[in-house]
């Protein structure tokens, strides 16, 4: 052991830290042909009325980059990739709606500080 060093494994025994709700988490990205797939799905349904409300009417004459597939339970909240969970929908209403869940989740660990601590603190200068 003179010239060898104990890696940080021998010296701690570490767990790993296991995170509510992150073992669905390990899906592949949502990307590639599983959009195409999914816009064929899509597509087959057209004309349809956007299904978040909005009022626009998507057609088979509406440019493909101006609707998306969107998934009607999100992934994000465990929504499958199959054809039963895709409707049409217009990209501005997806584009809205997409990463609500995160921005949730960062926001609720960021933690208000008061005035009243910012005032003891700058208070206090000796």
């Amino acid at each position: 052991m003179a010239g060898k060093r104990p890696s940080q494994g021998q010296l701690f025994h570490m767990d790993p830290v296991q995170i509510p709700g992150m073992e669905q988490r390990t899906r592949k990205k949502w990307g590639g042909r599983k959009v195409g797939k999914a816009r064929d799905t899509c597509r087959a349904m057209l004309p349809r009325a956007c299904w978040r409300g909005c009022g626009r009417v998507i057609t088979l004459e509406t440019p493909e980059k101006d609707w998306h597939a969107g998934h009607v339970d999100g992934r994000a909240e465990g929504g499958a990739d199959n054809a039963t969970n895709y409707l049409p929908e217009c990209r501005w209403c997806n584009l809205r709606e997409g990463g609500k869940l995160g921005a949730a989740i960062t926001n609720g660990k960021r933690v208000a500080v008061t005035t009243d601590a910012i005032r003891e603190r700058t208070l206090k200068w000796y």
